[in-house]
């Protein structure tokens, strides 16, 4: 095991240390980092509220999957005994099935890459500790001090914002923003819809989750800006923003894929996505036919059943349980249905290996999962690549936390490409209507974030 040296200090707001924290790192000199925070949710499976990773140490990249590359990323993960960040991208799925990606990548993802930090950052309520390896602790005064001058520039601007009668929101101003064109029209991607429901009536698949990209190409962009209104907007419980090289993850999602705590397995699905509207008695109106609804609880269930028989694949006998079935959860604007299942992992079984049995995720992929995952391949126009799939970390004791990239942003600063997908579950029961208003209503946020100057 690497050794580390632990710092901790003691701020008086968690929320200005973890603006604070974003600002130090967003200036850090660094081709691959990750920030991740949990914006206040309630979490009792979380372990902090935010994070920074930084300065590899070492680094597992796998650009294009194969047959074996799950046993060679276990071997490297093994081997690290510390902390690793990085992703599993959706088409990784191709080193465990016989399975392909032909879909033209425009963003360029390698389809996993891990690394272990040199100096580790986290915020858990007011304090801020640092975990450095050893030949880096003596950036820690350094760096501490710069987090507490940014802290006072964080605190100094809100004082402004209340001087002036500011929320410290952003205004709306179309005409600075950022327009993104659909690869498909309504009318092609109902077309599509209809080929797919062909195959759910004959019963290839009974279920899957259908995608479709918004796009802008020649368009340069400032990440970091970008992210901080992101998240500022969305507040979403597992929101990242990740660096890889020119590439960048700006993800605001709100699904955990996957964590493990000792032997414990926790696994959230969600299907089922409501508007929140503004006038809380109408809001409370739409939320109560919400939860009641048949379609909406039939796709979560049939999802739920997914990941049940996942889970079953590396759980101790008789430990998969459903701790909540189709849960209301509350974001800043929008309602989700959300499915908590719980498992033990077999005595024997590794993380990894509790990853690529469940991998990629239920509710992105389908029922039958294989079936899906092939015609899924077939209808879609692009290569998912991190979209669809999971950033997250394992920690030196073998845990993980991994969350499910959805209402992600990404971004090729080279190629100056920018890319939202969306994709939404379709069963016997759906219509090509609502389920494209459905895409639009989950890339909302973040088309709403684009389009403020």
């Amino acid at each position: 095991m690497i050794r580390r040296e632990r710092f901790t200090f003691e701020f008086s707001s968690s929320q200005r240390l973890k603006k604070a924290l974003f600002a130090f790192g967003s200036r850090q000199d660094a081709t691959v980092k990750l920030f991740l925070d949990g914006n206040t949710h309630p979490d009792p499976y979380g372990a902090f509220d935010a994070l920074l990773a930084l300065d590899p140490e070492n680094t597992i990249n796998i650009e294009q999957a194969v047959s074996g590359d799950w046993k060679r990323l276990n071997a490297w993960q093994k081997d690290q005994k510390d902390w690793c960040f990085g992703h599993i991208a959706y088409d990784f799925k191709n080193a465990e099935e016989n399975l392909q990606s032909q879909n033209p990548d425009f963003i360029g993802f390698p389809e996993a890459h891990f690394f272990v930090p040199g100096r580790l950052l986290f915020v858990n309520n007011n304090t801020l500790t640092g975990l450095y390896i050893k030949h880096k602790a003596q950036h820690w005064t350094q760096d501490l001090q710069q987090i507490k001058d940014l802290y006072q520039d964080v605190a100094q601007q809100e004082l402004e914002q209340k001087a002036s009668g500011s929320s410290g929101g952003f205004t709306f101003d179309c005409d600075s923003g950022i327009e993104l064109k659909g690869r498909w029209s309504k009318k092609q991607y109902t077309e599509k819809f209809d080929q797919i429901q062909k195959h759910i009536q004959r019963g290839d698949i009974y279920e899957t989750n259908f995608c479709q990209e918004f796009y802008r190409e020649h368009i340069a962009l400032d990440p970091v800006a970008l992210f901080e209104k992101l998240n500022a907007f969305s507040k979403a419980p597992f929101s990242a923003y990740y660096q890889v090289n020119h590439c960048f993850a700006l993800c605001a999602s709100p699904e955990r894929y996957l964590t493990k705590k000792g032997t414990a397995l926790i696994s959230q699905p969600i299907k089922g996505t409501l508007k929140r509207l503004s006038d809380p008695k109408k809001d409370q109106i739409a939320v109560d036919d919400f939860v009641q609804n048949p379609k909406e609880r039939r796709e979560n269930i049939m999802i739920t059943d997914l990941v049940r028989n996942d889970l079953s694949r590396v759980a101790a006998r008789d430990s998969v349980r459903v701790k909540e079935l189709c849960a209301l959860k509350s974001y800043a604007h929008v309602h989700q249905m959300v499915t908590t299942v719980t498992a033990q992992l077999k005595q024997g079984l590794d993380a990894v290996e509790a990853l690529r049995t469940t991998f990629p995720m239920g509710s992105m992929t389908g029922v039958p999962k294989i079936r899906a995952l092939q015609l899924m391949e077939d209808f879609e126009a692009h290569k998912r690549g991190l979209y669809s799939g999971t950033i997250g970390y394992f920690t030196p004791e073998g845990d993980f936390d991994f969350n499910v990239v959805i209402r992600t942003l990404l971004y090729n600063q080279k190629a100056q490409y920018l890319s939202l997908s969306v994709g939404g579950a379709l069963t016997s029961s759906a219509n090509a209507q609502d389920e494209y208003q459905e895409c639009l209503l989950k890339a909302e946020s973040l088309r709403t974030v684009l389009s403020r100057g």
